[in-house]
């Protein structure tokens, strides 16, 4: 998971022991470690990011749905005006956190995959990636708008039951119940039942094909042995999760207990 938490970033003994042991250490993007790196990735595709014609999130939105969003940008702290150029997307990333995890990451706590891997340098150990920024912000990008202002309204619609949706994410993933996380997301968003052929292009684009690159990508970090891959619990469960694509790809596959 990309959260701060400390019941997140702190590895089973298990997994503690085997990242230990590995000489490279292997996350999404190694970008995210190097701020000047992300910024210059996002300075040559700012469309990525932002609308950069007339185009504003409220100009997409219906008056009624305009008035809902506004509202519950102020309720987060978040001036209307400020993000009234940035495509759903990247908002969505902000609203779908809790205040508290916002808050350890704007204290400079990291995420995961990123204390991972600045262990990993620390350590003297090898890091590499498996995509780039603008890989993960084109493959977003190739999404329907409508479909990605529905999420972002829909996330918004859930208040402060955001709070309890990433509660219940990391029980699940302390438990090892990372099947569930996608069935949680598709149960706990209003009118999900109306878009399911949106959600079905979301897991394709952002997981089933993103892992299909993961793989190819990891073979020859893989084939020089002694790795330790750490990637968002969504690409790893299911017939086209990671796990199953390694044994396609002739690896053996087992639980770390």
């Amino acid at each position: 998971m990309h959260m701060s938490d400390p019941r997140v970033t702190t590895l089973p003994p298990a997994a503690q022991k085997a990242f230990d042991a590995a000489d490279t250490i292997v996350i999404e993007t190694t970008e995210v470690l190097d701020q000047q790196k992300m910024m210059a990735a996002f300075l040559k595709e700012p469309e990525l990011m932002m609308f950069t014609d007339s185009t504003t999130l409220s100009s997409l939105l219906s008056p009624d749905d305009a008035a809902a969003v506004n509202k519950a940008l102020d309720s987060r702290g978040i001036p209307p005006a400020s993000v009234a150029k940035m495509k759903p997307w990247m908002l969505s990333t902000m609203v779908a956190l809790p205040a508290c995890e916002l808050a350890r990451q704007a204290g400079g706590t990291p995420v995961l995959d990123i204390k991972l891997a600045q262990d990993a340098k620390a350590s003297g150990k090898a890091v590499d990636g498996l995509e780039t920024i603008a890989d993960q912000l084109r493959a977003m990008a190739s999404l329907p708008l409508a479909f990605h202002m529905k999420g972002l309204v829909d996330t918004l619609k859930l208040g402060n039951r955001v709070n309890d949706v990433n509660e219940t994410m990391i029980v699940l993933y302390q438990r090892g119940d990372i099947g569930m996380l996608w069935p949680l997301f598709r149960a706990v968003l209003p009118g999900d039942e109306d878009d399911s052929a949106g959600y079905a292009a979301f897991e394709e684009t952002m997981i089933t094909s993103r892992n299909k690159a993961m793989i190819d990508h990891a073979g020859p970090i893989l084939a020089k042995g002694n790795a330790f891959m750490a990637v968002g619990a969504l690409h790893l469960p299911g017939a086209e999760g990671l796990v199953e694509d390694f044994r396609k790809a002739g690896y053996t596959v087992t639980a770390v207990d």
